[in-house]
């Protein structure tokens, strides 16, 4: 199980897109199952933040709070 800690939102942006991959969904499907549009998918796997992630980012910094994130790899096979 892929592990990563996370120090700002281009380091959650490309786990979520790792895992994307992983299950074999598309940025378009995934957009689907979650009501979003595809146009939010690019935007949050590029990483593009707004004020209120940059601070979110800055203020757990400022505590020295960490994020890990970790999912699980699915079998190519199965």
């Amino acid at each position: 199980m892929p592990t990563l800690t996370a120090r700002k939102l281009r380091d959650i942006a490309a786990v979520i897109k790792a895992a994307r991959e992983d299950a074999g969904l598309s940025q378009q499907e995934l957009a689907h199952r979650l009501a979003f549009s595809r146009d939010f998918m690019v935007d949050l796997e590029s990483g593009k933040g707004n004020v209120y992630t940059a601070r979110l980012f800055r203020t757990l910094h400022e505590l020295g709070i960490t994020i890990t994130l970790s999912y699980p790899e699915h079998d190519a096979e199965s």
